[in-house]
């Protein structure tokens, strides 16, 4: 069988010359026959036996290869054999709106579709591809057709790197580790990359006695929301993904069925997302205290963070689901790893929405440690970014602070598959030992410091990490020499005798 991989630039290369999203078609496509190899759907890619239907479902009018494809997309319910949390809505993301396969296979003559046909038939083959790795068929087709410079609005698109999700989860572990059932949540789950590699993470941790591992999420794109749908489904694993804005209409802000939090939030939420059209109606929100973390001011008035950049939002959004704000206590011991820019920890001065928004969070006491990556973690953005780990098991009045990239000793290494700007990556050893430092109660000189919250409104990490001194080798017998030398000359110039 050909490698699985070389379908991405024969699909895309038929296109070429039309002026169309590539990035879109080829992943609709690629969703589609993912479900057909799994057995999600009741047909094949074959069109030269009639895509294995019955000869009697197509009519005289059906007399193309175009037409019959079309036919069984319009009927395409009636070939689904998936769950019940598969919905309709994500075959009309998937044919119609998000991906529209339907206008994909009008945009081309029947002969082009049938070499598209074979492409699919003869270099894409998923029936053995193992399933956790087909999220990362989405970033890797992405990826491809951006380096051949292929028309798409998919492109540019940054990922977590696996690294950072494991690193995520094994700081997570020892408030976990116990449950024999463990609920996951994503408020920003795109195509579920980060909910699947929690999931396989935790699922072969030896140290976890998880039997029961359940995901969940929102994503407000439809294409992500289709993707993350499929690639759960194809994986049988235990899921509940909706489609919409997480911070206008969160679907689990009241939990798992409206009784129970969740023991693991994690997240990379957008940097820098705009969210001034929404601000009325996230205002109004706050004022019924719903959806959010509260953050008011002396004057009793709701703070809101700055408008081009809702980042802090998401934060408070996964705080609410984590506290009972009112009475200050815990909803469930849960866990939170959540990504963030450098800035989002000392943008603003004391005045600042940042900065009471900051001293509210910091004085919860659920803040546990925050890290300062290296820069080139992610594939489209070399900025230096952090993460914040929050933890209501957590009973000490302050937090832990890492530099990764420190001048004692780098925690990080480079990646072993550089792809454009991310050259950077943990390997298992780092992930243990930055666990390690952080799980310390003492401070660990040079790298982390205890450092407590109170009244505090920001934290410039560079400024509060201990520094390793610098010592200078001195040759004791050249230096006195040289002092000799001086002293003549200083000497000969005041006219003085030499002692």
């Amino acid at each position: 069988m050909s490698q699985v991989g070389d379908f991405f630039w024969a699909h895309a290369d038929i296109l070429r010359d039309l002026q169309v999203d590539v990035s879109k078609r080829v992943l609709g496509l690629i969703a589609l026959k993912l479900l057909v190899d799994n057995k999600k759907l009741k047909f094949n890619f074959n069109y030269k036996d009639n895509f294995g239907l019955d000869k009697d479902f197509f009519t005289q009018k059906d007399n193309t290869t175009q037409k019959k494809f079309l036919k069984i997309i319009n009927n395409l319910e009636k070939f689904s054999n998936t769950s019940n949390k598969f919905g309709k809505d994500i075959f009309k993301n998937l044919f119609e709106q998000g991906f529209n396969i339907k206008e994909g296979v009008n945009e081309i003559s029947n002969s082009d579709f049938e070499k598209v046909l074979d492409v699919y038939i003869e270099k894409a083959n998923f029936i053995n591809y193992p399933k956790e790795e087909y999220k990362d068929l989405y970033e890797m087709t992405l990826t491809r057709l951006e380096e051949k410079k292929y028309k798409g609005d998919l492109l540019g698109q940054h990922f977590t790197q696996k690294s950072i999700i494991h690193l995520m989860c094994e700081m997570a572990i020892p408030s976990i580790k116990d449950r024999e059932k463990i609920a996951i949540y994503d408020p920003s789950c795109g195509n579920g990359s980060m909910l699947m590699e929690s999931f396989y993470y935790f699922q072969n941790h030896s140290k976890t006695k998880t039997k029961s591992i359940e995901v969940y999420g929102q994503e407000i794109d439809k294409r992500g929301y289709v993707l993350c749908n499929i690639f759960l489904e194809i994986s049988e694993i235990d899921y509940n993904i909706v489609l919409g804005n997480t911070l206008l209409n969160p679907a689990f802000i009241n939990g798992i069925n409206g009784d129970d939090s969740f023991d693991f939030i994690i997240a990379n939420p957008p940097f820098g997302l705009d969210w001034k059209h929404n601000y009325d109606e996230e205002v109004e929100l706050m004022k019924q205290d719903k959806n959010f973390l509260i953050v008011k001011n002396e004057k009793d008035k709701i703070v809101t963070p700055k408008k081009s950049d809702g980042q802090f939002l998401f934060i408070q959004h996964i705080l609410k689901l984590l506290i009972n704000e009112q009475n200050k206590t815990k909803k469930k011991d849960g866990f939170a790893g959540i990504i963030s820019s450098s800035t989002l920890i000392s943008t603003g001065n004391n005045n600042s929405s940042e900065a009471k928004i900051r001293e509210k969070i910091f004085n919860l006491g659920y803040l546990k440690a925050v890290i300062e990556q290296p820069k080139a973690m992610f594939s489209n953005t070399d900025i230096t970014s952090h993460i914040w780990f929050f933890d209501t098991t957590y009973k000490e009045n302050y937090i832990k602070i890492l530099q990764v990239d420190n001048e004692e000793k780098n925690i990080f290494i480079p990646h072993s598959s550089p792809k454009k700007k991310m050259k950077n990556s943990y390997s298992k050893e780092n992930i243990k030992e930055i666990v390690r430092k952080l799980n310390n109660k003492k401070a660990t000189k040079y790298v982390t410091k205890n450092l407590n919250l109170k009244d505090k409104v920001e934290i410039n990490i560079s400024n509060e990490i201990d520094k390793k001194p610098k010592f200078i080798d001195v040759n004791i017998e050249k230096s006195a020499e040289n002092l000799k030398i001086v002293g003549k000359d200083i000497c000969e110039i005041l006219k003085l005798e030499l002692w």
